[in-house]
């Protein structure tokens, strides 16, 4: 992601550590947050220590026994269910943050800067004043949902609905992540229940029998698949544009991830959402 190649990042290989060093051109201050990540366990987040030399900060985070987020993707597909994973425990970093009344635009959302620790995530803070913050929390987890889509599973329908979901719901300045999840949630649930439904609807009466006639042909011959009943048509479900998008995507046919998203909206590429 283009915002981590900005910072000044160095990584230092111990035998049982790794560091990671980030360095930032402007005088070291030990500010309110630099003082609550010194002297408290965050959950969620990685040890950090702090210093500066020659007008420059360095903020240091150390990581045991774990693999960032890239890395643990780089040849993997991930699926709706991670996604939602790593969502739930962002927002739980981000809680734990403001509980300590820090600001959660610190953190730090770059798969190379995440870490996969113990089967959980693990973030870095970075406790520079705001000035110097060059995004938000909104606006970084809005282009994690760019790198999501990169790693998707295209024959997944749940994953690539749950992604498209996420990306047109964050691109405002500001948005509520938890509900966007929520509804995420109920639109799904209503989607099952729909094609559930017609499912139901297509069975033809033909392949519907009572306990009665099913004791009655045991060790039996008497029931035979016939034509009719071999194939049970569907009807076209709410996933139909995003069937489209997915082809498209499979054969190497498509332009900007913006389109892509217009197109599973049911709307035509190049038009506003």
């Amino acid at each position: 992601m283009d915002g981590v190649k900005k910072l000044n990042v160095s990584y230092e290989n111990e035998w049982d550590y790794t560091y990671i060093h980030i360095d930032i051109p402007i005088p070291y201050e030990e500010n309110y947050q630099v003082s609550m990540l010194k002297n408290n366990v965050l959950s969620g987040f990685l040890n950090m220590r702090a210093g500066g030399r020659d007008g420059q900060s360095r903020y240091t985070y150390r990581v045991h026994g774990g693999i960032s987020l890239e890395k643990r993707y780089a040849d993997d597909e991930i699926g709706k269910q991670e996604i939602e994973r790593f969502t739930e425990e962002l927002l739980d970093a981000v809680a734990e943050v403001k509980n300590h009344l820090m600001n959660p635009d610190g953190i730090l959302i770059f798969p190379e800067l995440i870490f996969v620790v113990g089967g959980h995530y693990r973030f870095c803070y970075l406790p520079v004043p705001e000035q110097y913050r060059e995004k938000t929390l909104c606006r970084s987890f809005h282009e994690m949902t760019e790198y999501f889509v990169k790693k998707l599973d295209y024959h997944d329908m749940d994953s690539i609905f749950f992604v498209c979901k996420m990306h047109k719901e964050t691109m405002r300045e500001q948005y509520d992540l938890k509900r966007i999840m929520e509804e995420s949630r109920e639109e799904r649930k209503s989607v099952e229940e729909e094609y559930r439904s017609e499912r139901a609807e297509n069975i033809p009466d033909s392949v519907l029998f009572s306990v009665d006639e099913e004791d009655s042909v045991i060790g039996k011959t008497k029931y035979k698949r016939t034509q009719d009943v071999e194939k049970i048509a569907e009807k076209s479900s709410s996933y139909s544009p995003i069937k489209h998008a997915i082809n498209r995507i499979k054969t190497g046919r498509w332009g900007e991830w913006e389109d892509m998203i217009t197109e599973m909206d049911g709307q035509k590429p190049g038009r506003p959402i």
